[in-house]
């Protein structure tokens, strides 16, 4: 017997927030990899990525949880609001990337602040260490307790991920994130890329479409969260 359409739509809800908070897991461990490009080509199997570095094949499996990514804005951003966002840190503060604004049925996922990769490409020569290469990236994930306007120059990259406690100011604000065992200062400007996620599942993987992947090293890539662009956007993370 078929359940009614509100009582399925809850259950996929459901579905993609487990599946959502497990896979932001496995983003943050230690031993997994991330892939980031566009897609070139699908199979039954998986599809093949071409990344700044060259072709990635990846393998979905029926663990594989996929999400979609779309725009969002800083308007979004408001104080109780659950962020994850790719950061470059220096001193007090650090310079954001990048926001990811986390449905409220996914706060909590990936909860922490640790070691993350983003690329920080066309980082100006304060966020380089001597001899041009690029400090250490971090995720952080956690809870918006306030903000201000205002700015500065910033280091170290990082990934901040937590609930938005207070926001201030239409353009370039300071958000300061709670996650879990401390909490961080991060300046969002009125050009950092803001996004959300939605659920999605294999029909969103299609070739052109921009991805984020992160799952299990190898040849293929064992993916265990598929971040895919809709209607054309990139994830930034």
């Amino acid at each position: 017997m078929k359940k009614p359409f509100p009582a399925r739509k809850m259950l996929l809800a459901t579905i993609f927030v487990a599946g959502a908070a497990g896979a932001m897991s496995v983003m943050a461990a230690d031993q997994a990899v991330h892939v980031r490009g566009t897609i070139t080509a699908v199979s039954s199997s998986g599809f093949t990525v071409q990344t700044t570095t060259g072709a990635t094949v990846v393998a979905l499996s029926a663990d594989t949880h996929i999400t979609g990514v779309l725009p969002s804005n800083l308007d979004a951003i408001q104080p109780g609001s659950f962020i994850g966002s790719a950061n470059v840190v220096g001193g007090s503060m650090a310079r954001a990337q990048e926001v990811v604004v986390f449905p409220p049925s996914m706060k909590g996922s990936g909860l922490g602040d640790y070691p993350w990769d983003l690329p920080m490409d066309g980082a100006s020569d304060s966020m380089k260490m001597p001899g041009g290469s690029m400090m250490h990236s971090a995720m952080t994930n956690g809870t918006v307790k306030n903000s201000t306007q205002g700015g500065g120059s910033m280091m170290h990259s990082a990934m901040t991920n937590g609930t938005v406690k207070t926001t201030h100011g239409a353009g370039t604000r300071t958000i300061v994130v709670d996650y879990g065992k401390g909490e961080k200062t991060i300046v969002v400007t009125a050009n950092t890329p803001v996004v959300t996620f939605k659920p999605a599942d294999k029909s969103a993987i299609v070739k052109g479409a921009h991805v984020f992947v992160a799952g299990k090293p190898g040849n293929p890539v064992d993916a265990a969260i598929v971040a895919v662009g809709i209607d054309g956007t990139v994830p930034p993370m």
